[in-house]
């Protein structure tokens, strides 16, 4: 059975190997109060990623979220536990009364751009701008 949970800093060497895999890049153990790290376990190994981060529109004075980072290790893809990982997203940021979660993906993720339309995510007819000042 998959089990989805928040992270625990005891998950970094699994979570630093999916994405690795995924995305080629590691990450450090962080708590900042805005972010909600995710993992999806099978078996009792982590095998799962996810990334929430709680933005405040200003304007309309309440809150959404990004996802970010979404991953599951090769060796477990195609058994439900992306679907999960978005189900737990979408669990907590209904919790919070958020007014939407918000995520883009690259063109050539085909599988991931599946997945997020199984979950209820709707392709926005716009384009994203970054500059990038590092």
């Amino acid at each position: 059975m998959i089990e989805v949970r928040l992270y625990q800093n005891n998950d970094l060497e699994s979570v630093n190997n999916i994405l690795r895999e995924s995305f080629n890049i590691t990450k450090n153990n962080f708590n900042y109060n805005n972010i909600t790290e995710i993992v999806a376990c099978l078996d009792n190994k982590v095998c799962g990623y996810l990334i929430l981060t709680k933005v405040l529109n200003p304007i309309k004075n309440r809150y959404y979220y990004l996802v970010d980072y979404v991953c599951v290790s090769s060796n477990y893809r195609r058994l439900g536990i992306g679907k999960k990982l978005m189900e737990y997203a979408t669990l907590l940021a209904n919790k919070d009364n958020a007014m939407y979660l918000q995520l883009t993906c690259s063109t050539f993720r085909k599988d991931a751009h599946k997945l997020y339309k199984k979950c209820g995510y709707v392709k926005r007819d716009s384009d994203i701008f970054r500059r990038t000042l590092e």
